[in-house]
């Protein structure tokens, strides 16, 4: 689902949900400097035109890029899971990154160090920036599920929620059953 959509079925669904603010190019642009990455064209999308951080129909805490956002400013994974190790298993690719190369764009649960959150993995050479996410576990410090894109994580979430009407549903749990088996 490409942001537009997103937002569009949002606000005719949730017309009322508080979505904070929204961010400006140099505001992006600072923290894209900040993390050392380009942050990926539909997150920015979804930034500038829905939301600069937002406890996502109560079940997905999104960071924004100011101090100010409600659910915290996104940051490279080592701020908010300090002791993540300096490579992470992506389990089910059998493959390792480089923490440093992970920044979450999901939140904090209550406090300035959480758990479980999704992750751009930044390679570089990926057009648009439009990374892999991944979802890591603090409890194992892998990353247990990823998906193409954070359209695909916007996809998922909408297909989970949009027959709701107050609390969401995490996109993590879409694989809770999947994952409970491994």
């Amino acid at each position: 689902m490409l942001v537009d959509e997103f937002i569009r079925k949002f606000n005719k669904k949730f017309p009322d949900v508080d979505k904070f603010d929204y961010a400006t190019d140099q505001m992006i642009s600072e923290y894209e400097d900040n993390i050392n990455y380009k942050l990926p064209a539909s997150f920015k999308k979804f930034l500038k035109n829905f939301s600069n951080g937002i406890f996502l129909l109560d079940c997905e805490p999104i960071g924004g890029v100011s101090k100010d956002s409600p659910c915290g400013d996104i940051c490279k994974v080592t701020t908010i899971i300090p002791d993540v190790p300096e490579k992470v298993l992506l389990f089910e690719k059998n493959e390792y990154i480089d923490s440093k190369k992970l920044v979450s764009f999901t939140m904090y649960d209550s406090s300035n160090i959480s758990n479980n959150h999704w992750v751009f993995i930044c390679n570089e050479g990926i057009p648009n920036n439009e990374y892999r996410v991944g979802f890591i576990s603090e409890s194992s410090n892998k990353i247990v599920k990823v998906l193409s894109t954070f359209e695909e994580w916007l996809t998922i979430f909408w297909e989970n929620n949009n027959d709701l009407n107050e609390m969401g549903e995490p996109v993590f749990n879409s694989f809770f059953q999947i994952l409970k088996k491994d």
